[in-house]
């Protein structure tokens, strides 16, 4: 009983489908109190998941509720070849249609009654209820494996893919789909975090538990976001001329648990990506299943956890409701923090391949900051904190650190997919609201009369702004030389306006003293781009595009002097400046075997200006960014038992106006040219059987060539600082079901592992290596699930940040030292999070619409 089904046929690439295909369908029963047993047909709208069984079942008005509930209930019998894409199982929408024929009711082999016809029974012949033998019938037409075209060329009946939107082709061989499946059980505990499935990411926090990581990744030191563009379900995230660093990126807002799918193209090698996609860009994909669940946990230092999260029973993953606050006392001195989360999406299908998408969240968090301590003050125990070990190393001098975020955001999007055509739109705002408190220097900035002490080198940024834009894409598909090309144009306008501010602190009682810039800023980005995909034969598929983006700053500088060479004058000014910046894209595949196929890929990004740095009618300048990148990409899916992924590529990568930290200023500032390359291998295998593991190595070097050194000599000149050039990850789940004295568990473990070789500091200095070991264990029986989880489970003094440079934290008359000397952020010793979690699962038939 094959469906006809509007697919065309032989797709194979990853942004193409197959349809399900029936394994079997049990035969419908009349209800047994029917008299009137007259030929009749139900449609009905069924829902194949991934795993080939069906989900939901809708009947689409037949006008007789007795038949039906008959049709339902055979349906949902039903087994399927699931529905793919890129041979990957994914969930469906079918239309079918069951029709009940004399005394043998039969299912109905074509997927809409209106395209049987007239007269064609699809099924065993019919016999004479008097005589036994068989009537005779018109003979059937042929039904192919996928339905015939129309008059007007278009396939007849309906094919809906369930979940997100259709995705874009992979751009490079860095281009990662990340879904996060069964190893959301290592332990992570935000969503930033989960930027570590993604091969080469090192994150580390020198700054809190409120405060975002600085982002290592191909040679960069992406600072909090300022070389990475960032998003949450297409809500942009970067934010432009924040005070503690142009493009800074804040995802602790997203509860992690929501998190499905990350996109991670690693390289400005898609048109898609905009400003700050220097290192690359980050997408976030949110989702729930169906059903509550509540969790619970405690754990060291004082560590508190309340989830919640609701999927409604018959909706979509997309729809869901997301609660989480967190508390903590912090692993050592002036660490604590706390932390509100509140997530809701609802997707509503509005049938015919449209969906709307709305998402509100709501975030607030308060947290201390340790900072830095001088490598020489540790060792020496003269640190003010207890003379031991750990007292020493998780100490801290100035306990004015730490910082407070405030913020909302809002999206609407439109989605429509038809057989040939897509359009999508969206609109978002962002209210956010940022203070940030650090100390990197001690007693070395404020320069006094002589004879006056020094205030302090305190820093206290503010970042006060409303964003609001839209984005949309329109893509058109046709089918030439055999195979399907398509064309993508998209657009994206952002505003931000709002306050920035960075002012210098007192040691005693961190008071402001002096007002470093406070500017209001008005900041517009408009821009467009075309990618297409051309594959000219099988083996060969070309793809590319042109991405211009324009930038207006209107920029109000609030801290100039009240009086000048003239006279007096009012204490600000007005700057504004335009700039825009074209970006070519383009990558060649190569089909070398069935899975495997080999990436070459070309991409020029850039980096927008920081408003603080412009001048009144500039021509505001860019960061160029000119990357290359080649590499193989293998994928193989065994149906339902296994599935395996693995890549290897190098790199290169020059940016002619690139960043790197400043400890005085407490931001990064601008260096010049510089060179990376590097490699990377990288592997995922994931069994129905209950295991997933994932590994990678990658290998980076950065440098800041000497003036006139041509483009490929890549070790001219100074290694730049702080690159991290072996990162090695290592994650492994496995779930398991037992039975003990006829008692059925799920139990769980899960395991994951990170090394970094010591890095390069600034004057040819080198840190630590860094080893973590973090371990989960969990244990379910019906709704009640037990587990612990243990971050650091070796409890190694691992350093969160190691710095090189000139500071003073003894007192404020002691004479600065003018030599460079090692400074580190601690990072976090052995912490155990116990938990017990309830799960409140869809009753049955209200399983979700789709994965």
């Amino acid at each position: 009983m094959p469906l006809v089904l509007a697919c065309a046929p032989g797709l194979a690439s990853a942004d193409e489908l197959s349809s399900p295909r029936v394994k079997d369908a049990p035969e419908p029963a009349w209800p047994a109190a029917r008299v009137d047993r007259s030929e009749a047909i139900v449609p009905l709208l069924v829902t194949v998941k991934a795993d080939g069984t069906v989900g939901k079942v809708e009947a689409q008005a037949s006008g007789d509720p007795e038949l039906e509930s008959a049709a339902i209930q055979a349906a949902l019998r039903w087994t399927f070849e699931p529905a793919t894409r890129g041979g990957r199982p994914i969930a469906a929408k079918i239309k079918v249609a069951v029709r009940f024929v004399g005394e043998e009711p039969r299912a109905l082999s074509a997927p809409l009654a209106t395209n049987v016809p007239a007269g064609v029974y699809v099924g065993p012949p019919r016999k004479n209820a008097s005589t036994n033998a068989p009537i005779s019938e018109p003979k059937k037409p042929a039904l192919p494996a996928t339905s015939r075209p129309d008059e007007r060329g278009e396939p007849r009946g309906e094919v809906v893919v369930l979940g997100p939107s259709r995705p874009p082709p992979p751009s490079a061989a860095g281009d990662h789909r990340v879904r996060v499946g069964q190893l959301v059980d290592v332990p992570r505990r935000s969503a930033e975090q989960l930027l570590t499935l993604a091969p080469g990411f090192l994150l580390q926090n020198h700054g809190g538990e409120g405060h975002p990581s600085a982002i290592f990744l191909r040679g960069f030191s992406a600072a909090e976001g300022q070389d990475l563009e960032m998003s949450v379900g297409g809500v942009p995230l970067n934010e432009p001329s924040n005070a503690h660093g142009h493009g800074y990126a804040d995802t602790h807002f997203v509860i992690p648990e929501l998190v499905e799918e990350l996109r991670v193209v690693e390289g400005p090698f898609d048109p898609r990506q905009g400003d700050f996609a220097v290192a690359g860009s980050v997408e976030y994909t949110l989702g729930a299943g169906r059903g509550i669940v509540a969790q619970a946990g405690l754990g060291s230092f004082g560590a508190k956890r309340l989830l919640l999260l609701w999927g409604p029973g018959g909706a979509p993953r997309g729809t869901f409701v997301g609660f989480s606050v967190t508390d903590s006392d912090g692993f050592g001195r002036n660490r604590a923090s706390t932390a509100a989360r509140a997530m809701a999406q609802y997707e509503h299908r509005l049938g015919a391949g449209r969906r709307l998408v709305a998402l509100v969240s709501a975030y607030t968090t308060r947290f201390d900051g340790a900072g830095v301590v001088r490598q020489d003050d540790f060792e020496a125990r003269s640190l003010d904190c207890p003379k031991d070990h750990d007292s020493q190393f998780f100490c801290t001098y100035d306990p004015n650190q730490g910082g407070a975020t405030a913020r909302l955001d809002a999206s609407l999007r439109f989605e429509h997919k038809g057989p040939r055509e897509e359009h999508t739109h969206q609109v978002f705002a962002t209210i956010r609201k940022t203070r940030l408190r650090e100390n990197f220097t001690g007693f070395v900035t404020d320069v006094r009369p002589s004879g006056e002490p020094q205030r302090g080198d305190g820093v206290e940024q503010m970042y006060d702004t409303t964003t609001f834009g839209a984005r949309g894409s329109f893509t058109r598909t046709v089918d030439v030389w055999g195979h399907r090309q398509s064309l993508e144009l998209g657009y994206f306008a952002r505003h931000d306006r709002g306050d920035t501010l960075q002012r210098r602190l007192r040691r005693v009682g961190g008071v402001p003293y002096r007002v470093d810039f406070e500017s209001g800023i008005a900041i517009t980005n408009i821009a467009g781009y075309a990618a297409g995909k051309l594959r000219p034969a099988s083996w060969l598929t070309l793809r590319g595009g042109i991405r211009l983006d324009t930038f207006g700053f209107a920029v109000e500088d609030r801290n100039k002097p009240e009086k000048d060479r003239s006279g007096p004058r009012e204490p600000s000014d007005t700057i504004e400046a335009f700039g825009l910046t074209l970006g070519p894209r383009a990558s060649v595949e190569i089909n070398l075997a069935q899975g495997l196929a080999w990436m070459t890929s070309y991409g020029a990004g850039s980096r927008s200006s920081d408003a603080q740095a412009l001048s009144d009618g500039e021509s505001a300048p860019f960061a160029r960014v000119d990357a290359f990148e080649t590499g193989v990409v293998f994928e193989r899916s065994e149906g339902r038992t296994l599935d395996v992924s693995a890549r290897a590529l190098a790199y290169f990568t020059r940016v002619d106006r690139d960043l790197v930290f400043d400890a005085a200023r407490g931001r990064n500032v601008l260096v010049g040219t510089s060179n990376r390359f590097g490699a990377s291998i990288s592997g995922r295998l994931t069994s129905r059987a209950g295991i997933d593991t994932q590994g990678s190595l990658t290998y980076a070097e950065a440098y800041l060539p000497e003036a006139g050194a041509p483009w490929y000599a890549l070790t001219s000149g100074k290694r730049l600082p702080y690159i991290p050039r072996w990162v090695a990850r290592l994650d492994t789940s496995l779930r398991k079901d037992l039975r003990i004295s006829g008692v059925r568990l799920r139990a769980t473990g899960a395991l994951g592992t990170t090394y970094v070789a010591p890095r390069p500091l600034p004057l040819e200095q080198f840190g630590h290596e860094i080893f973590t070991v973090d371990v989960a264990a969990r244990l379910r029986y019906r709704f009640v699930e037990v587990g612990i989880e243990a971050t650091n489970v070796l409890d190694r003094r691992n350093r969160a940040a190691e710095f090189n440079y000139a500071s003073n934290f003894s007192l404020p008359d002691a004479p600065a030292s003018r030599l460079a000397h090692p400074h580190f952020a601690a990072a976090s010793p052995r912490q155990i999070l116990g938990t017990i979690r309830f799960h409140l699962e869809a009753a049955k038939g209200e399983e979700e619409a789709g994965r």
